[in-house]
């Protein structure tokens, strides 16, 4: 028994130390996405502010312990004084502290809980006082917050010390919300229909040879989903489903229907238009398997590349080609027919996207 709760108390410590670990890794992470953003937009920090400190800090002591709170401003604070013409310096009466301290007048003593302020914050008077002192032109006050989807979300703002006007105010999110609209924008429902012209190889009639070289349409419709593989929706992968009904030209005996199911590739091959939030031009690769239908035998493999040209954000139209990569031969157990295709078709097809 005291072996097995020696077990389990192991278990516990890993499984802590390990979500740790992969908690304190995320908030990195994160924390690079919002520096690199800080980096582009602190370009415009007012002149007037030219030394500058950090004195308030504004969390959730549930959210973030003391080691992220002192990680994520020191990375702030190394922002400003690398990418910035601001100076950045840490009087010790403008720290922020999470201790306790006892604040005192002539007739009164009080102990109060600090937490990410500082002690100069505690009097206005001090306050400008200080920072005349080390002549602070701007004092910042930081707010860190966890949500979801945002993550982690840092606002700064830039207060003067003697009018205290806000002179600065940003905010940044580690997965913006127009971000996330990119990324999502090239998930698609598509529906596709049209027309394949292909030969027929043979076809054999309960052992005799009947008809050889002719024409086959395929009529054929598909349903399907596609998603985004990279940020900037080039190059997408989907899923779809598929009818097809096979006719000849010549002999109304040659006929066939398949199920399909299959995977698809597309890739833009021009640049992304603003009018149809997409790509007008795009190199599709489709790979499927057909099921014949009516107890027929003859599972196919095809594959489909095609050349897509987008009108509208929902509307357009593709030239496509076909090809047999396995058996071609459907066999009728009932009559003892055998259909076969022959090697290559070409098609078009139109769709509509969602």
């Amino acid at each position: 028994m005291r072996v097995f709760l020696a077990f389990i108390t192991l278990l516990a410590f890993g499984w802590q130390n390990g979500h740790a670990q992969v908690n304190k890794w995320a908030d990195s992470y994160q924390l690079e996405r919002i520096t690199a953003q800080m980096i582009a937009e602190i370009s415009d920090i007012p002149v007037s502010v030219r030394r500058m400190a950090i004195y308030k800090l504004n969390y959730n002591s549930s959210s973030f312990d003391k080691q992220s709170i002192a990680y994520i401003k020191s990375e702030i604070e190394s922002v400003f004084r690398d990418y910035s013409p601001v100076r950045v310096i840490s009087p010790p009466e403008l720290d922020p502290t999470d201790n306790l301290k006892i604040v005192g007048s002539d007739s009164t003593l009080q102990i109060m809980n600090i937490q990410g302020r500082s002690v100069a914050d505690m009097s206005p008077e001090l306050l400008e006082n200080i920072s005349s002192k080390y002549s602070v032109s701007g004092l910042v006050e930081l707010t860190l917050q966890k949500k979801r989807p945002e993550g982690l979300i840092i606002s700064v703002r830039i207060i003067s010390p003697s009018s205290r006007e806000i002179v600065w105010s940003k905010s940044f999110e580690s997965y913006p919300v127009e971000e996330r609209e990119k990324v999502d924008l090239g998930k698609r429902v598509t529906l596709n229909f049209g027309a394949t012209s292909l030969t027929n190889e043979s076809f054999t009639l309960a052992g005799s040879e009947e008809m050889e070289e002719s024409k086959t349409l395929n009529y054929n419709f598909t349903f399907g989903y596609r998603q985004p593989l990279n940020l900037d929706n080039s190059s997408y992968l989907g899923l779809f489903v598929g009818y097809n009904k096979m006719r000849s030209t010549d002999n109304p005996d040659f006929e066939n229907a398949f199920l399909e199911v299959g995977l698809s590739f597309d890739q833009a091959l021009s640049r992304k238009s603003p009018d149809i939030r997409g790509y007008r031009v795009m190199l599709g690769v489709d790979a499927s398997i057909w099921l014949p239908r009516d107890e027929k035998k003859g599972d196919i493999v095809m594959i489909s590349p095609s050349i897509m040209f987008n009108l509208t954000e929902n509307l357009g139209f593709e030239v496509n080609g076909l090809a047999f990569m396995s058996d071609r031969s459907v066999q009728d157990p009932v009559n003892s027919n055998i259909f076969t295709y022959g090697q290559l078709g070409y098609g078009v097809r139109a769709y509509v996207q969602f």
